[in-house]
C-alpha cells in the first residue's frame, strides 16, 4: 500500500494584542508579565500554555483559567485575551487545630498575597503549640523595579522545646530559641530555571531545666549539667551561639500549578556555607526533585519525590564522645516527612533504661546468673533522638480519583511508599550504672569513664566499630588516687545507642486529603515493611484544623 503525505505550509500568525480584562485591584502589569507571548510575536501554542500555567500559579484569580485566543483583524492576526475573575488575595486566620505531633495549636496570621495590587507579599503570623512558638513578619517583592528579579526577607522568633518519649509520654528536654532574619534574592537564567542566594543570621540559646537536670558535682555549690541525669549528649548542647550562614540554591521548576500540580517537575539543588562570622562553622548540602504524571484521561496522578542532604563539620569540638556538629544543626527524620514512624523516630538514638533496685541495700536486682535486671518495659524506656549528618527521603504516590460527588466533598485518596534513611553521628559516651553509684575523680570532682572490655582485655566495640565507653567502676583512677563513691538519686541507668545506619526503612499506605466542613484533614495509615532496630513506628497518624 502506498501512502503519500502532502504538506502545504500555512500562512505564519502573529499576536496583534494582548488584553487582559477584569482585574480591578491587579495592576495591568502583574498579568502582562506572566505572559510568554508579546505583541507581535509569532504565535506559539506552547508559549499561551506557559503563559497560562503562571498566571494559574499566581493564586489571585479564578481556579483553571485559561488564556483565550480571538481572530484578529486579519487572518494572520490573532488577540489573546486574559479575561481575569479576582479572588480575595488578603488573609485574616485565626485558627485552632489538633496535631499528633503538635497536640493543640492555637494560630493567628494576616498575609497580603498581592499587596497593593502589585504581585507583592507581605505578612504576619503567630503560632503557638505545646512543643514550639513562632512569631515572624515577612515581605516578598517577586519583581523588584520592575525587573525580573525576586526579593524578600524574614524576620522571625522561634520557641523550640525538644522532647524525648518514655513510652508514649512525651518530656520536656532542651529548650532553643531562636531570633534571627532571612534574606533572599533570585535571578532567573531561564524560563524553568533560576538562581537563587540567601543570608541568614540566627542567635540561639539553648538551655536545659537546672532543677531536672542540673547538680553540684564539683561540691563548690554551684550546680552544673549533669550527664547522669541529662546525658552527655544534652549537655555538650547547652549555651548560645551566633550562626552566620550564606546560601545558593539552583531551582528549576515546569510544574502546571503551584497549588495542585498534575503534571510537571521541580529540583532544587542547594549549598550552605556557615562561618561567615559567628561561633559555629560547617557545610550543608540539599537537594530536592519532584515529579508528576496525569495518567490519560483517567484522573489519576502518579508522583514521585526524593531529597537528600549531607553536613560537613569546619571546625573540631573538643570531649569524648562529642559530635563536630551540634546537636541543633543536625538533620532530623520522621513524622510528618516520612510516614509510619513517629516524629524523629528514625535515625541514631540513645534509649536510656533502669537497672531495678533492691530498696534494702541500693543495690541492683540479679537475676539466677548474676546479672543486674533492667525495667525494659516500654513505658520505663526513655528514647532520645540525636539526629544525624546525612539523610535520604522517597517517596511515590498514587492519587486516586473519585466520582463527582466525592470531589465536591474535597475528597483526594491516595497510595503511597516511604522510603528513607538518617545517620553518621560520633557515638556519645554512654552510661552503665547498675547500683546507681557515680565514680567522681578525687582532684577534679568530675565524673570519671572508662573504656569496657571483655575478659581477655580487649576492648568492646558497637557494631560501627566505636569504643563503648561507660561510667567507671574502679575505686581508683589512672593515677592512683581514691574516687568517691557517690549514690546518685535515678541514676541506676544503662545507654543504648542505635539507629546509626543508613539502611532504608521502609512504609506503605493508604493517605486520604479532605477538605472538611472543620478546615484542611489529612489522615494516614501506614504499615512498615523495614525498620532498624531502636526506629519507633506509628501506624496512624492525622492532622486537622479550622478557623474561626
Amino acid at each position: 500500500m502506498n501512502i503519500t503525505f502532502i504538506l502545504r505550509q500555512a500562512p505564519r500568525v502573529y499576536v496583534e494584542r494582548v488584553d487582559v480584562n477584569g482585574n480591578t485591584l491587579t495592576q495591568d502589569k502583574v498579568v502582562r508579565r506572566e505572559f510568554r507571548l508579546a505583541e507581535g510575536d509569532a504565535f506559539n501554542s506552547i508559549g499561551v500554555q506557559r503563559t497560562t500555567a503562571r498566571i494559574n500559579s499566581l493564586g489571585y484569580f479564578q481556579e483553571n483559567f485559561e488564556v483565550n485566543q480571538v481572530e484578529g483583524s486579519a487572518p494572520d492576526r490573532i488577540v489573546l485575551e486574559a479575561n481575569v475573575e479576582e479572588q480575595p488575595t488578603g488573609e485574616l486566620q485565626f485558627s485552632a487545630g489538633f496535631s499528633s505531633i503538635e497536640q493543640f495549636i492555637l494560630a493567628a496570621s494576616i498575609r497580603q498575597r498581592n499587596f497593593r495590587g502589585r504581585g507583592q507579599t507581605i505578612g504576619l503570623s503567630v503560632n503557638y503549640s505545646q512543643f514550639s512558638s513562632q512569631a515572624q513578619v515577612s515581605f516578598t517583592e517577586p519583581y523588584v523595579f520592575d525587573r525580573n528579579i525576586s526579593a524578600g526577607i524574614d524576620v522571625y522568633r522561634r520557641d523550640f522545646n525538644s522532647f524525648n518519649f518514655n513510652g508514649s509520654d512525651r518530656n520536656t528536654t532542651f529548650s532553643q530559641a531562636t531570633t534571627g532574619f532571612t534574606g533572599r534574592l533570585g535571578v532567573p537564567l531561564t524560563e524553568f530555571m533560576s538562581l537563587v542566594g540567601s543570608y541568614t543570621l540566627n542567635y540561639d540559646e539553648v538551655s536545659l531545666d537546672e532543677d531536672l537536670f542540673f547538680s553540684d558535682l564539683d561540691g563548690d555549690g554551684v550546680a552544673t549539667c549533669d550527664p547522669l541525669l541529662a546525658g552527655r549528649f544534652l549537655c555538650d548542647a547547652l549555651g548560645n551561639r551566633l550562626s552566620s550562614i550564606v546560601g545558593l540554591s539552583l531551582r528549576y521548576n515546569s510544574l502546571n500549578s503551584a497549588f495542585r500540580p498534575t503534571r510537571g517537575q521541580q529540583v532544587s539543588l542547594g549549598a550552605e556555607f556557615a562561618g561567615l562570622g559567628g561561633d559555629v562553622r560547617y557545610l550543608r548540602f540539599r537537594g530536592q526533585a519532584r515529579k508528576f504524571w496525569g495518567i490519560g484521561n483517567t484522573g489519576f496522578i502518579f508522583s514521585l519525590s526524593g531529597e537528600a542532604g549531607t553536613i560537613i563539620p569546619l571546625q573540631e569540638r573538643e570531649g569524648e564522645g562529642v559530635d563536630d556538629i551540634l546537636l541543633t544543626d543536625r538533620f532530623f527524620l520522621g513524622e510528618p516527612r516520612i510516614r509510619g514512624f513517629d516524629i524523629r523516630g528514625i535515625g541514631p538514638r540513645v534509649l536510656t533504661q533502669f537497672y531495678q533496685l533492691d530498696p534494702n541495700t541500693n543495690n541492683a536486682v540479679l537475676d539466677d546468673d548474676g546479672n543486674p535486671i533492667l525495667f525494659d518495659a516500654e513505658d520505663q524506656t526513655r528514647d532520645d533522638a540525636i539526629g544525624g549528618r546525612n539523610y535520604y527521603l522517597g517517596r511515590a504516590e498514587l492519587e486516586i480519583p473519585l466520582g463527582s460527588g466525592a470531589r465536591e466533598l474535597g475528597l483526594r485518596p491516595s497510595l503511597f511508599v516511604d522510603v528513607g534513611a538518617l545517620w553518621s553521628v560520633t557515638q556519645p559516651v554512654l552510661q552503665n550504672n547498675p547500683n546507681g553509684i557515680q565514680q567522681i575523680d578525687s582532684d577534679t570532682g568530675l565524673p570519671l569513664f572508662s573504656t569496657t572490655v571483655d575478659g581477655n582485655g580487649d576492648t568492646i566495640v558497637d557494631t560501627n566499630g566505636n569504643a563503648i565507653r561507660v561510667f567507671t567502676t574502679d575505686p581508683i583512677d589512672v593515677n592512683g588516687n581514691d574516687n568517691r563513691r557517690e549514690i546518685v538519686a535515678n541514676s541506676n541507668i544503662r545507654e543504648t545507642f542505635l539507629g546509626d545506619s543508613p539502611s532504608p526503612r521502609i512504609a506503605v499506605g493508604l493517605g486520604v486529603n479532605w477538605n472538611s466542613p472543620f478546615g484542611p484533614f489529612r489522615i494516614d495509615l501506614a504499615h512498615i515493611v523495614r525498620k532498624v532496630d531502636g526506629d519507633d513506628d506509628k501506624t496512624l497518624q492525622f492532622n486537622v484544623g479550622t478557623q474561626f
